[in-house]
């Protein structure tokens, strides 16, 4: 705690941080990509999103079969970006370990410095990408540390892919909290945001995923006050329908019977960009966990251990047509 007191953050404006790159043994900090003049150019993007909840147990556990669920989805023929939410600092020391993310990915985040809270969101970047900035921009209307993690990807000199990851304010706030968090991540998508003493260029194009915690009738119309494109609604999705759902299926009877199903979790744009596919992810993924040995609960006697759910979030995975 005493840390992130004696860091103090820039509300609503942007804060730079380093990103890292794996040179074996460690992760080396770096400020911007040093090789953009000779990337190709990017025509296509396959960005990932997921929520793994981090207040239920066997955090470790679920947060490495997430991991190694992504590894093995067929892989894209273009670079991807992994946007991550709720991650914990012993998620952070499972991601540095992980050998694909080590070969594939720049990472944003080393340690919690960056975070408000306990928990935050973190992106892995495909090395294929040139990576201009990355900043985060924390919400003064937030009570739950909620900010956006911007990644700025060199297209041309001016203007760049910019690509945000965000977890927007949960549960319900008079005022809402979240159309606000969104409007003031959508200005810097926009390049209308006041970026205080960081001068920052007008993207060509953005790109905005996480999860919106959207289940209130305002944050409905919200992408489209901001003047963001809804990815699955842009592709003929239709809202209420099983299809449309990310949050639900994976929680226990009770809670589905109290909250229902819901589209929480969405990817939104705007500028020179078209999305070309979307679909979830992560749909029944289980891990096996043992019951602690010599465990006097009469419930589990007989019981070696149960499944859990990996995570109570159904992941989105997009891909995108610069143009």
């Amino acid at each position: 705690m005493a840390s992130r007191l004696n860091n103090p953050r820039n509300f609503d404006l942007p804060n730079l941080q380093s990103f890292y790159h794996y040179i074996a043994p460690t992760w080396t900090p770096l400020h911007a990509h040093r090789d953009a003049a000779s990337t190709s150019p990017l025509r296509n993007l396959r960005l990932t999103t997921w929520n793994i909840d981090f207040q239920v147990p066997c955090k470790n556990e679920r947060t490495a079969a997430a991991l190694r669920y992504l590894s093995q989805r067929p892989p894209a023929p273009y670079p991807e970006v992994i946007f991550l939410q709720e991650m914990v600092a012993s998620d952070l020391e499972l991601i540095k370990a992980t050998p694909w993310v080590q070969d594939n990915f720049y990472i944003t985040d080393f340690s919690t410095q960056h975070w408000l809270g306990s928990y935050g969101t973190t992106t892995l970047v495909d090395k294929r990408l040139p990576v201009e900035r990355v900043f985060r921009v924390p919400y003064a209307a937030s009570r739950m540390q909620r900010d956006a993690l911007f990644v700025d990807i060199a297209l041309n000199p001016n203007a760049p892919l910019r690509l945000c990851n965000t977890h927007l304010e949960s549960l319900v706030s008079v005022p809402p909290r979240r159309p606000v968090q969104l409007r003031r991540a959508a200005d810097f998508m926009h390049g209308t945001a006041d970026g205080g003493e960081v001068s920052l260029p007008t993207p060509h194009g953005a790109i905005l995923a996480g999860d919106l915690n959207a289940f209130a009738p305002e944050d409905a119309v919200a992408p489209r006050d901001c003047n963001l494109h809804d990815a699955f609604l842009v592709l003929g999705g239709r809202d209420g329908t099983e299809e449309s759902f990310t949050w639900g299926q994976q929680i226990p009877d009770w809670m589905r019977e109290k909250f229902g199903c819901s589209r929480m979790d969405k990817v939104l744009f705007c500028g020179g960009l078209r999305v070309t596919a979307l679909q979830r992810i992560g749909a029944g993924e289980k891990i096996w966990v043992e019951y602690p040995k010599g465990d006097s609960n009469e419930e589990s006697d007989g019981e070696k251990g149960e499944e859990m759910w990996v995570t109570d979030h159904l992941g989105l995975q997009a891909e995108f047509e610069i143009i």
